[in-house]
């Protein structure tokens, strides 16, 4: 790629969708490439659907959250207006605590913090917002709502 962005003296960048057994497919796996590209990060010259899967199924869930009011509605409304309005740090503990697994000592080395101020954070969380973090159903939604809609990302917390 760096040699054809040097003779072509411009950004060369590809994407690859998934390989398909019959022609009938191949607008799909086109398509696919398209993604690809759509999620490839500012130093990915090159990636196939294999390697990004996870980012593109996260990029056409956010897409189809935010285009859907019920879908778009929830817990995650509250704590980023919460955090807005108190200057507190819910929201992103939150992220970092599942994106961890709810494993707190995890969690708090995201947040370069001490595990006991997660778990206050979570504590509190709980008690201000009346949020459900024992609900597993709550939790994977919450998640995926601070993840794709309010952007949020624990490892780059």
């Amino acid at each position: 790629m760096r040699r054809a962005g040097q003779a072509l003296r411009v950004p060369v960048r590809a994407g690859l969708g998934d390989v398909v057994p019959e022609v009938a497919e191949v607008r799909g796996s086109r398509e696919d490439a398209d993604l690809v590209l759509r999620v490839l990060g500012p130093e990915e010259t090159v990636a196939a659907m294999e390697e990004v899967r996870a980012r593109a199924v996260l990029l056409r869930l956010s897409e189809l959250l935010g285009e859907r009011r019920e879908l778009a509605a929830g817990a995650w409304r509250d704590i980023m207006a919460y955090d807005a309005g108190h200057g507190t740090d819910y929201a992103r503990t939150l992220v970092c605590w599942l994106d961890a697994g709810c494993d707190m000592a995890r969690a708090a080395r995201l947040l370069a913090v001490h595990p006991n101020t997660c778990r206050y954070r979570l504590r509190q969380a709980r008690a201000q917002l009346g949020i459900d973090l024992d609900d597993p159903d709550e939790r994977l939604v919450l998640w995926l709502q601070l993840r794709t809609l309010a952007g949020l990302r624990g490892a780059n917390a």
